[in-house]
């Protein structure tokens, strides 16, 4: 009996490339986000996802959906077990309803420092001061944030320059924002 030896897909993809949405990923290196659109065409992020994750297909009722690289992205395709499969599926799930009940939050500005800290609790590096985030090295532009939050981008620009005047956030790089412990309690609260 022979056995084919056959090798997963591996790819490493650019900035704004789309990922094949019909296989499972393992994202080795880089970001994401995974999108659909509204009846209006308006684009809606429904996940983001970094290095680790397991990226599964979405069955969206027949619904449009898209991966879209924010950064260079290195994945490989892989099999998950069908425990595996439940809890990236159930953790995608999470994430769309936590980025919906973001979408809604008023008054917008709200919006956008919710998202800062929701990213940084995935993604960000936690010290004594509080946990950085880079947005270069996510890619997430001013223009990507408001996309994420149904915002204008230079309502992004100077809803973040009134978070800094406020002590809400700080910048420690040009790049860097450091969402500092105990400003104004739990992010959830503002």
């Amino acid at each position: 009996m022979n056995s084919l030896n056959v090798k997963n897909l591996q790819l490493t993809l650019e900035p704004s490339s789309l990922l094949p949405s019909h296989l499972c990923w393992r994202l080795a290196d880089g970001y994401i986000r995974s999108n659909t659109w509204t009846s209006e065409g308006d684009v809606v992020t429904i996940g983001l996802a970094g290095p680790g994750d397991l990226i599964a297909p979405l069955n969206l009722a027949g619904e449009a959906s898209e991966i879209v690289c924010l950064t260079r992205v290195s994945v490989e395709e892989v099999s998950p077990s069908n425990e595996e499969l439940t809890v990236c599926l159930n953790n995608q799930m999470a994430q769309a309803i936590t980025l919906l009940r973001i979408g809604r939050l008023r008054p917008v500005d709200t919006r956008l420092i919710h998202l800062l800290h929701w990213i940084g609790a995935r993604f960000g590096i936690i010290n004594s001061q509080g946990t950085v985030l880079s947005l270069q090295e996510m890619n997430l532009t001013h223009r990507t944030l408001a996309d994420l939050t149904g915002m204008t981008r230079v309502s992004v620009t100077k809803a973040l320059s009134r978070f800094k005047s406020r002590g809400l956030i700080v910048a420690t790089r040009e790049v860097d924002l450091l969402l500092p412990h105990g400003i104004h309690g739990h992010p959830w609260t503002l």
